[in-house]
């Protein structure tokens, strides 16, 4: 899988189609959610939503972070035909800096290939405490 640390973080940018056979079934709203600016420690909470835009059931299998610092959640039910799932990616921001976290979503539609969804923004110094 798939992680990287930003350098050039706002200029990364996930590839807008999708190549996988969930392409013309599944209707990623977003692939990328910028969280902007985050205080230290705060965990960051960033949701995708997934339309199946089929005729059949949509299926999550499994949704997987490339990091323990980045756990996923999804609903497990079969998402039919027009409706919405969200798939939801916390990183718990306990490094400063840039964060480019990426997840992926492996689908019934093509359980042979995930579709990479991103989680980006910037960790904020942690406060200093005077004595």
């Amino acid at each position: 899988m798939l992680l990287l640390t930003a350098s050039g973080l706002f200029s990364q940018k996930l590839k807008a189609e999708d190549n996988s056979q969930n392409a013309g079934k599944v209707e990623w709203t977003k692939r990328q959610v910028d969280a902007g600016k985050v205080p230290f420690g705060v965990p960051v909470t960033g949701e995708f939503e997934v339309k199946n835009i089929s005729t059949e059931n949509l299926i999550i299998l499994d949704v997987r972070s490339g990091c323990h610092c980045t756990s996923v959640e999804w609903a497990r039910e079969p998402i039919p035909p027009g409706q919405t799932g969200v798939i939801t990616a916390i990183y718990d921001a306990q490094k400063e800096g840039d964060f480019y976290r990426i997840i992926t979503v492996i689908t019934n539609f093509d359980p042979a290939q995930s579709v990479p969804m991103a989680l980006v923004g910037k960790v904020e110094k942690p406060a200093t405490v005077k004595h």
